[in-house]
């Protein structure tokens, strides 16, 4: 059983050195996020040093120095800062005379406050995006804990009426980086960007967040939570209310998932690895750590559908076989909706194996409804009620679903991918042309995008183009060997390009992988086709139907592969469950 993370421990006590090295350590020193510090510099002369070096520069800032223009802001009463956290020990007259001064600063505050939104109105702010919470424990081993408090207000946020909250893949592409807000906010097309950290000690936690303004990069609210261990549930609660209230958008709802802090802990890593999305080991890490929290918790309903989507992306993603992996996702999907019938995870996990596994597109939508009847501003559900339409052959449907979806993640690259098979499967070329253009820049090389792109090409007729797109592709990544799909498309490339020994034998190696390995079938009718390959066309064609390949379903999409063969149409249109 893999070791649990260390607890953090608190340090003995050092000497203090007066100069602080770096922007992070300024930061944490003031409390506040790196971004929220240089824009005080910026805008409210905070005192930084700078050195030039011969590569790059640095900046320190002395204590001293920071104290002093501390000071001098208290002198005026700071309206956006609030501080909920536990007092330390004194005596009496010191602590009334403390609360006399706080009492006074809130007044303060709130007259500020109405004067600040008199100017701008909270109601300007309708759309949020929730960037990772900072990991500032001292180990820095609690990044899984500060990425589970993000996701869960993101969760909550996501299901407050009239606020469109950016989805999770999205928000955590700044993961890491340093970007200015306005910046963030102009690509997400967002008004508001909250920002926070964690600072996790044992059983004690300080949690910060900070709501700014994507408009002026000004912030108009912030909060420091220190809490205990248990109360996690109440702060995630309290920050995702405390800004739908700020915003005057509605109220939040979010029952405790568990009562075991233990098996939340093992569902926060489970989570973590999972959207990882690395082909199969994070899925595997993340199924172990699913395992151990339902051990600890029998009746967690979202860790059993956590682990029914990591069984189902095993095969999604072609690691294993379909039938190897589908009937225990569909098993922990069932088990997670019996425990929570209002667990939007839950009915969404049950959709994809309804869908992809056992091929029931009614009752795969039924699910998906219902999930966002649960959870209307999640875009990961909406691209899964797509893929049900475009499944029942509405593709126009489908290609208004998935872009709803894309507004609501801009930055999902599996998103970008599906809205680019909506456009070739619906024979827009040109259009998918331009919008993988769009995409390469998000995600410049990536395999399935590349592919797509060569599609589009050769369609239009532009045959060179498309070779050169797939060699290209093929040429600079080291796994072609090793990986099904990247063969295939080596071995079309060299179809197209007329080097028909060299398809041939990308084909057969393709046959031998087989008899180790899963090998999606209807990714490999396309290099069939490309060889004009009728045998082979319909061996791999019934392959997908035997394997319950999680792509057959999506047959009349991939025309492309079998258009002029009349047997293997005939044999997929006899195949396809009714609509």
């Amino acid at each position: 059983m893999p070791e649990s993370p260390r607890p953090f421990s608190v340090p003995k006590p050092q000497p203090v050195p007066e100069r602080l090295e770096s922007w992070k350590e300024i930061a944490a020193y003031l409390g506040r996020e790196v971004r929220t510090v240089q824009g005080w510099e910026k805008n409210e002369g905070l005192p930084i040093h700078r050195h030039q070096h011969a590569k790059q520069g640095s900046v320190y800032a002395l204590r001293s120095e920071l104290d002093a223009w501390r000071a001098t802001r208290k002198t005026v009463p700071e309206p956006d800062q609030v501080t909920d956290q536990v007092q330390p020990p004194g005596n009496r007259r010191r602590w009334l005379l403390a609360c006399l001064l706080a009492v006074a600063l809130v007044l303060a505050g709130a007259v500020l406050w109405r004067a600040r939104t008199a100017a701008s109105p909270r109601e300007s702010v309708s759309s949020v995006v929730v960037l990772p919470f900072l990991d500032m424990s001292a180990q820095k081993d609690q990044e899984y804990f500060s990425d589970g408090l993000t996701e869960e207000i993101i969760d909550a946020l996501s299901r407050v009426p009239n606020l469109r909250v950016v989805a999770r893949t999205s928000a955590f592409a700044f993961k890491g980086k340093s970007v200015d807000i306005r910046q963030i906010g102009r690509q997400l097309n967002v008004d508001g960007v909250l920002e926070g950290s964690v600072r996790k000690a044992g059983d004690q936690l300080r949690i910060t967040a900070q709501l700014n303004r994507v408009s002026d990069g000004t912030h108009f609210w912030s909060r420091t939570y220190d809490r205990q261990l248990r109360d996690v549930f109440a702060v995630q609660q309290e920050i995702s209310q405390t800004i739908a209230g700020q915003l005057r958008t509605g109220e939040t709802s979010r029952k405790q998932p568990t009562q075991n802090l233990d098996a939340y802990a093992r569902y926060q890593e489970g989570l973590y690895f999972f959207n990882q999305h690395q082909v199969p080991d994070s899925y595997w890490k993340a199924i172990d750590r699913y395992k151990q929290a339902i051990q600890l918790d029998p009746k967690y309903a979202r860790a059993y559908a956590g682990m029914a989507d990591a069984y189902a992306y095993l095969a999604e993603n072609f690691a294993v076989w379909p039938r190897e992996a589908m009937p225990k996702a569909k098993e922990a999907a069932e088990k997670a909706v019996a425990l929570d019938d209002n667990l939007a995870e839950a009915h969404t996990s049950l959709g994809i194996v309804k869908l992809d596994y056992e091929w029931d597109r009614q009752t795969a939508q039924r699910e998906f409804l219902r999930a966002i009847q649960l959870s209307p501003g999640s875009g990961y559900i909406k691209h899964w009620y797509a893929h049900s339409l475009e499944a029942q052959g509405r593709l126009e449907e489908a290609t208004k679903e998935m872009q709803a979806a894309l507004a609501l993640d801009p930055l999902s690259l599996i998103i970008h991918w599906d809205v680019a098979n909506e456009l070739l499967s619906a024979r827009k070329f040109t259009e998918a042309a331009q919008f993988l253009d769009k995409a390469r820049e998000l995600f410049p090389g990536y395999p399935v995008l590349e592919w797509e792109r060569a599609s589009a090409y050769y369609q239009q007729g532009d045959k060179q183009s498309a070779i050169r797109t797939l060699e290209a592709l093929v040429t600079s990544n080291a796994e072609t060997s090793k990986d099904p799909t990247l063969l295939t498309m080596k071995g079309l490339a060299a179809a197209w390009a007329g080097r028909r020994d060299e398809a041939r034998a990308i084909l057969n190696q393709l046959e031998q992988l087989r008899k180790a390995q899963y090998v999606e079938p209807m990714t490999t009718l396309g290099l069939c086709s490309a060889l004009g390959d009728h045998e082979a066309l319909m061996r791999w064609a019934r392959r997908a139907y035997d394997d319950r390949s999680t792509m057959f379903l999506y047959a009349p999409m991939t025309w492309i592969f079998y258009d002029d063969d009349p047997e293997v149409k005939a044999f997929l249109a006899k195949n396809l469950p009714a609509s």
